[in-house]
């Protein structure tokens, strides 16, 4: 009999051959551990992802709240997240905020990234190695933050705020250790509904700006939508760039092979990144969907009520969809790939994070003319991410002329 333990030993160092076993012996299983439906061929996936008939918010299944426990300072903004909105004020928000990351608009920010890419390097100048993990946690907020252009002053309060956030993702969390998690988050709130009120009067190039330029046009968002706007970007977008830059550099690193065919030919970086987005994917426990109806996937009907969890990382491997799929190949053709998930709720910076993962890694591979792993990539045992405590990389600088190509 089929058992989905993924929190068993060595699971997040190579969770291949059980992501086979559920697609080949149980592509739609009932995983009693966490009492949902567990979804891994490409196809049921990609349907999973489109049905509106599953929904992000458990209310709408007619589940109990996710945030009942909230603090009323901020239970606003949570219940209004791009996660909890009905369909038609998904759409809404979206929509105001899609401008800010289209690939044209993110590409503006890439000298904005490089700096803070620099800046996340600089602790580890004259050392002879390198914490990716901690290098890589660096960027992601930041970038944020300097989309929002939060004041110098209050950059530790707005970090406080957003590390808090990315920690009440954690399905493990007891009713009291997530009361202590969110602690900080009142006080980055307040400080957003500031910076808010401020723009109103002034607007700028800034993230909070474009949503309030939006209100002009018509798709007026409420105070709440805004703040629940950016804690979503935040929580599903900060963590998971962290692990795709860690991801990238270990899959590069651990075969010397690919590492040397993207320093032979630097054009070829963005594609490889795709590559191992897919062939290597962090992703664990899936993304959750909430059956507002009975619902029927790969021919197993569910009630309404029930939970799904759609594997992708398990899809991004199944060979009735990509051919040859366990083999990494850098010039693949990526088209419906479900990286970045698909339908209406595809990751709205997908274009932000793409780009933070090629100038992060980029920026290594031209630094650094050697660069190899420093014993065994170490796991945090993360339930839903194959998150990366530690991942030690032993580098020597490039020659001046190479940084500079």
């Amino acid at each position: 009999m089929l058992h989905f333990k993924p929190d068993a030993p060595g699971f997040d160092a190579n969770p291949y051959p059980a992501y086979t076993s559920l697609r080949e012996s149980a592509p739609v299983y009932f995983w009693p551990d966490a009492r949902s439906y567990v979804v891994s061929r490409f196809d049921d996936v990609a349907a999973v992802l489109r049905d509106p008939r599953l929904a992000t918010d458990p209310v709408a299944a007619g589940l109990p709240a996710p945030d009942a426990g909230l603090p009323e300072a901020i239970r606003g903004p949570f219940e209004r997240s791009l996660f909890r909105l009905a369909p038609k004020d998904h759409a809404r928000v979206r929509r105001a905020v899609s401008p800010a990351f289209t690939p044209r608009a993110c590409d503006r920010l890439r000298p904005m990234i490089q700096r803070i890419v620099d800046e996340a390097l600089a602790p580890f100048e004259g050392k002879g190695e390198i914490e990716v993990a901690e290098f890589a946690d660096f960027i992601p907020l930041r970038v944020i933050s300097a989309m929002l252009d939060i004041p110098g002053a209050h950059e530790k309060t707005f970090r406080d705020f957003g590390e808090a956030l990315i920690k009440t993702i954690d399905p493990r969390l007891t009713p009291e250790a997530y009361a202590a998690v969110v602690a900080p988050v009142p006080a980055g709130m307040a400080l957003l509904r500031e910076l808010i009120a401020e723009r109103r009067s002034r607007l700028g190039d800034d993230l909070l700006s474009t949503l309030l330029r939006a209100e002009a046009e018509g798709d007026r968002l409420s105070e709440d939508e805004m703040l629940g706007l950016v804690a979503a970007i935040i929580a599903a977008g900060s963590e998971t760039t962290v692990h795709f830059i860690c991801f990238g550099v270990m899959s590069l690193l651990c075969v010397p092979e690919r590492a040397a065919a993207v320093r032979a030919e630097p054009a070829l970086l963005r594609s490889a990144m795709e590559e191992l987005l897919r062939f290597d994917n962090f992703g664990k426990g899936g993304i959750v969907r909430y059956c507002t109806e009975d619902v029927e996937i790969g021919g197993v009907t569910m009630a309404r009520g029930s939970i799904l969890v759609a594997i992708l990382p398990a899809a991004l491997r199944d060979p009735r969809a990509i051919p040859d799929a366990d083999r990494y190949d850098p010039r693949r053709q990526h088209e419906e790939i479900l990286s970045f998930g698909l339908g209406p709720h595809y990751c709205l910076g997908a274009s932000l994070a793409r780009l933070e993962g090629e100038i992060a890694v980029g920026t290594l591979l031209r630094r650094f003319a050697d660069m190899r792993v420093v014993g065994e990539p170490a796991y945090a045992g993360h339930p839903t991410l194959r998150k990366l405590s530690s991942l030690r990389v032993a580098v020597t600088p490039a020659a001046r002329s190479e940084v500079a190509r």
